[in-house]
């Protein structure tokens, strides 16, 4: 399996799925924004409105008053005209600025949902990363484990099969030598065909030797070769390995 690869999908399904959940939680933030303003706007228009239609009759009723008391045309008129001008005007004026206001507040709340749709997308990434790259170090390390395990079982493999081809060597050299795998150098045949030493000695790398000396000795360089018999015949070892008859 390709881990990379798939370490690498499994990061985009995260950077996705993270992507998601913070757009529908910002989505329905500027949503629900969206209808307070719709609100807001609706119910302030419905204030300036009955603000409009109480400064009207307020100022009717005023002047129906002065009407019946027979002063309609008398500066009180007037002055009462301004002054419901003037507290029309002030109505009109807190509830425009409370409109201003809880429009200002959902502006905000709503550069403060895209802030934390960027920030939280941004936060949610790093971590992805960070995790991704933590998961890629880990399936490295173990792959690196693996491949040293794979190689010393080999090792091991090769070795056992290089030892096995070594013993199996010796073995063959030893019952090609005659020595059947034992310990000495002694031919195994008959009891009939065994070569036993005598306990003298010829001078040893000389060839065919005549007579029999109990030791000779011709210098540093001359070596003691032991007599063996067999069947009456007295032999010696040559450099070969072979059995050679005195005579």
């Amino acid at each position: 399996m390709n881990y990379e690869a798939e370490l690498n999908n499994l990061r985009a399904a995260q950077q996705r799925a993270a992507a998601a959940n913070l757009e529908n939680t910002r989505n329905q933030a500027l949503s629900n924004l969206q209808a307070e303003q719709m609100q807001n706007k609706s119910t302030f228009n419905a204030q300036r409105s009955s603000a409009n239609a109480q400064n009207r009759m307020s100022a009717r009723n005023f002047q129906e008053y002065l009407a019946s008391t027979g002063r309609a045309n008398s500066g009180l008129s007037a002055q009462a005209r301004m002054q419901n001008s003037n507290n029309l005007n002030t109505s009109i004026n807190t509830l425009n600025a409370g409109e201003a206001a809880a429009m200002a507040d959902i502006n905000r709340r709503t550069t403060d949902a895209n802030n934390a749709y960027n920030t939280g997308l941004a936060s949610a990434n790093a971590q992805i990363e960070a995790d991704y790259i933590k998961n890629l170090l880990d399936q490295r390390e173990k792959q690196l484990a693996r491949d040293l395990q794979e190689r010393q079982f080999q090792e091991s493999i090769r070795q056992f099969n290089e030892n096995l081809a070594l013993q199996r060597q010796q073995l063959q050299s030893r019952f090609s030598s005659g020595s059947g795998g034992g310990g000495g150098s002694k031919k195994v045949t008959t009891s009939n065909d065994k070569y036993v030493k005598t306990g003298d000695t010829v001078a040893g790398g000389i060839g065919q030797v005549k007579g029999m000396p109990n030791r000779v000795i011709a210098g540093a360089s001359i070596i003691d070769t032991p007599v063996y018999t067999k069947n009456g015949k007295k032999y010696y070892k040559n450099a070969k390995g072979k059995y050679v008859e005195l005579k």
